[in-house]
Protein backbone atom coordinates (compact mmCIF):
# COMPACT_ATOMS: atom_id res chain seq x y z
CA UNK A 1 0.00 0.00 0.00
CA UNK A 2 0.90 3.89 -0.92
CA UNK A 3 0.63 4.34 2.88
CA UNK A 4 -2.51 6.28 2.46
CA UNK A 5 -4.99 5.62 4.89
CA UNK A 6 -7.91 5.90 2.19
CA UNK A 7 -9.43 2.01 0.99
CA UNK A 8 -8.98 1.23 5.11
CA UNK A 9 -12.19 1.99 7.39
CA UNK A 10 -10.85 5.37 7.66
CA UNK A 11 -13.02 7.59 5.98
CA UNK A 12 -12.82 11.10 8.79
CA UNK A 13 -12.82 14.18 6.85
CA UNK A 14 -9.97 15.75 8.62
CA UNK A 15 -7.66 12.85 7.38
CA UNK A 16 -8.36 12.81 4.16
CA UNK A 17 -8.17 17.02 3.58
CA UNK A 18 -4.60 16.86 5.20
CA UNK A 19 -3.46 13.57 3.05
CA UNK A 20 -5.15 15.48 -0.39
CA UNK A 21 -3.14 18.10 0.66
CA UNK A 22 0.07 16.25 0.87
CA UNK A 23 -0.59 14.68 -2.74
CA UNK A 24 -2.72 11.42 -2.36
CA UNK A 25 -5.29 11.15 -5.19
CA UNK A 26 -7.63 9.05 -3.43
CA UNK A 27 -8.09 10.96 -0.56
CA UNK A 28 -8.47 14.28 -2.81
CA UNK A 29 -10.83 12.27 -4.72
CA UNK A 30 -12.71 11.10 -1.64
CA UNK A 31 -12.81 15.17 -0.38
CA UNK A 32 -14.39 15.92 -3.97
CA UNK A 33 -17.05 13.31 -3.78
CA UNK A 34 -17.81 14.03 -0.57
CA UNK A 35 -18.06 18.23 -0.72
CA UNK A 36 -18.81 18.32 -4.27
CA UNK A 37 -22.34 18.76 -4.52
CA UNK A 38 -22.77 20.75 -1.28
CA UNK A 39 -20.38 23.47 -2.68
CA UNK A 40 -21.73 23.28 -6.29
CA UNK A 41 -25.13 23.99 -4.44
CA UNK A 42 -24.11 26.69 -2.73
CA UNK A 43 -22.32 28.52 -5.13
CA UNK A 44 -25.05 27.64 -8.14
CA UNK A 45 -27.68 29.56 -5.69
CA UNK A 46 -25.19 32.28 -5.49
CA UNK A 47 -24.70 32.64 -9.14
CA UNK A 48 -27.76 31.29 -10.84
CA UNK A 49 -26.08 30.06 -13.59
CA UNK A 50 -25.14 26.77 -13.77
CA UNK A 51 -22.05 26.26 -15.87
CA UNK A 52 -20.71 29.05 -14.22
CA UNK A 53 -21.11 27.19 -10.94
CA UNK A 54 -19.67 24.18 -12.18
CA UNK A 55 -16.43 26.27 -13.23
CA UNK A 56 -16.37 28.05 -9.75
CA UNK A 57 -17.02 24.78 -7.74
CA UNK A 58 -13.77 23.72 -9.67
CA UNK A 59 -12.05 26.50 -8.58
CA UNK A 60 -12.87 26.15 -5.27
CA UNK A 61 -10.76 22.41 -5.09
CA UNK A 62 -8.16 23.86 -6.70
CA UNK A 63 -8.07 26.40 -4.39
CA UNK A 64 -8.21 23.80 -1.73
CA UNK A 65 -5.19 21.40 -3.27
CA UNK A 66 -3.02 24.72 -4.07
CA UNK A 67 -3.34 26.53 -0.46
CA UNK A 68 -0.65 26.56 1.89
CA UNK A 69 -2.61 26.72 5.37
CA UNK A 70 -4.16 23.94 6.72
CA UNK A 71 -7.93 24.11 7.27
CA UNK A 72 -7.32 22.30 11.11
CA UNK A 73 -5.50 25.56 12.09
CA UNK A 74 -8.41 27.04 11.56
CA UNK A 75 -10.63 25.08 13.86
CA UNK A 76 -13.46 25.02 11.29
CA UNK A 77 -15.20 21.91 9.97
CA UNK A 78 -14.59 20.49 6.58
CA UNK A 79 -17.62 21.52 4.71
CA UNK A 80 -17.45 24.90 6.59
CA UNK A 81 -13.79 25.48 5.07
CA UNK A 82 -14.85 24.46 1.56
CA UNK A 83 -17.84 27.19 1.87
CA UNK A 84 -15.43 30.16 2.92
CA UNK A 85 -12.86 29.38 0.27
CA UNK A 86 -16.43 29.04 -2.33
CA UNK A 87 -17.64 32.20 -0.61
CA UNK A 88 -13.97 34.14 -1.48
CA UNK A 89 -14.05 32.66 -5.14
CA UNK A 90 -17.95 33.82 -5.45
CA UNK A 91 -16.55 37.62 -4.23
CA UNK A 92 -13.58 37.56 -6.87
CA UNK A 93 -15.82 36.35 -9.83
CA UNK A 94 -18.47 38.75 -8.74
CA UNK A 95 -16.19 41.87 -8.90
CA UNK A 96 -14.99 40.55 -12.57
CA UNK A 97 -18.09 39.69 -13.76
CA UNK A 98 -20.66 41.45 -16.13
CA UNK A 99 -23.99 41.26 -16.96
CA UNK A 100 -24.49 38.57 -19.82
CA UNK A 101 -26.99 39.16 -22.07
CA UNK A 102 -29.53 36.33 -23.51
CA UNK A 103 -28.02 34.91 -25.85
CA UNK A 104 -29.54 33.29 -29.55
CA UNK A 105 -28.95 29.78 -28.10
CA UNK A 106 -32.37 30.73 -25.66
CA UNK A 107 -34.33 32.68 -28.34
CA UNK A 108 -33.76 29.56 -30.48
CA UNK A 109 -35.75 27.19 -27.75
CA UNK A 110 -37.66 29.82 -27.40
CA UNK A 111 -38.90 29.79 -30.93
CA UNK A 112 -39.63 26.14 -30.71
CA UNK A 113 -42.42 25.91 -27.97
CA UNK A 114 -45.99 25.54 -28.26
CA UNK A 115 -48.12 28.52 -27.01
CA UNK A 116 -48.91 26.43 -23.76
CA UNK A 117 -45.52 25.53 -22.98
CA UNK A 118 -44.93 29.66 -23.33
CA UNK A 119 -47.77 30.45 -21.04
CA UNK A 120 -46.15 28.07 -18.38
CA UNK A 121 -42.64 29.11 -19.01
CA UNK A 122 -44.07 32.96 -18.30
CA UNK A 123 -46.00 32.26 -15.61
CA UNK A 124 -43.05 30.27 -14.07
CA UNK A 125 -40.75 32.93 -14.95
CA UNK A 126 -43.04 35.64 -13.35
CA UNK A 127 -42.70 33.61 -9.94
CA UNK A 128 -39.08 33.37 -10.07
CA UNK A 129 -38.72 37.17 -10.92
CA UNK A 130 -40.90 38.02 -7.72
CA UNK A 131 -38.95 35.45 -5.39
CA UNK A 132 -35.82 37.08 -7.15
CA UNK A 133 -37.31 40.46 -6.34
CA UNK A 134 -38.15 39.78 -2.47
CA UNK A 135 -35.03 38.32 -2.39
CA UNK A 136 -33.23 41.47 -3.46
CA UNK A 137 -34.84 43.22 -0.46
CA UNK A 138 -32.68 41.20 1.84
CA UNK A 139 -29.32 42.14 3.01
CA UNK A 140 -26.30 40.10 1.53
CA UNK A 141 -25.76 38.21 4.72
CA UNK A 142 -29.21 37.48 5.00
CA UNK A 143 -29.73 36.01 1.36
CA UNK A 144 -26.52 34.14 2.03
CA UNK A 145 -27.83 32.91 5.31
CA UNK A 146 -30.86 31.52 3.92
CA UNK A 147 -29.21 29.78 0.96
CA UNK A 148 -27.11 27.87 3.44
CA UNK A 149 -29.90 27.12 5.90
CA UNK A 150 -32.40 26.51 3.10
CA UNK A 151 -31.02 25.32 0.04
CA UNK A 152 -27.85 23.55 1.16
CA UNK A 153 -29.50 22.44 4.67
CA UNK A 154 -26.92 23.29 6.82
CA UNK A 155 -27.72 24.15 10.97
CA UNK A 156 -27.58 27.16 12.79
CA UNK A 157 -24.22 26.46 14.34
CA UNK A 158 -22.27 25.20 10.89
CA UNK A 159 -23.88 28.16 9.55
CA UNK A 160 -22.21 30.28 12.32
CA UNK A 161 -18.77 28.24 11.30
CA UNK A 162 -18.93 29.37 7.59
CA UNK A 163 -19.37 33.20 8.40
CA UNK A 164 -17.62 33.53 11.38
CA UNK A 165 -20.98 34.59 13.53
CA UNK A 166 -22.82 33.67 16.90
CA UNK A 167 -25.51 31.55 16.61
CA UNK A 168 -27.57 33.96 17.73
CA UNK A 169 -26.58 36.35 15.17
CA UNK A 170 -27.58 33.36 12.55
CA UNK A 171 -30.86 33.20 13.97
CA UNK A 172 -32.06 37.10 14.34
CA UNK A 173 -30.73 37.26 10.66
CA UNK A 174 -33.15 34.17 9.42
CA UNK A 175 -35.70 35.45 11.38
CA UNK A 176 -35.48 39.07 10.08
CA UNK A 177 -35.13 37.75 6.52
CA UNK A 178 -38.30 35.29 6.88
CA UNK A 179 -40.41 38.27 7.94
CA UNK A 180 -38.95 40.21 5.10
CA UNK A 181 -39.86 37.47 2.38
CA UNK A 182 -43.21 36.50 3.70
CA UNK A 183 -44.31 40.29 3.59
CA UNK A 184 -42.75 40.34 -0.30
CA UNK A 185 -44.51 37.10 -0.90
CA UNK A 186 -47.35 38.09 0.18
CA UNK A 187 -47.12 41.38 -1.78
CA UNK A 188 -46.71 39.34 -5.04
CA UNK A 189 -49.41 37.22 -4.06
CA UNK A 190 -46.95 34.18 -4.17
CA UNK A 191 -48.67 32.59 -1.11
Amino acid sequence: MDGSLVGTKEKDPGILMKLAKQGDEKAFSCIYELYFTPVFRYVYFRLKNKHEAEDLTQAVFIKFYESDSDFAERGKNPLAYFFTIARNVIIDHSRKKKEIVMGDRELEMEAGRTNEDRLKNIERKEICLKVKEALKRLTDDQQEIMILKFINDLSNKEIAAVLGKSEDTIRQVQSRAIRILRKEFENFNVI
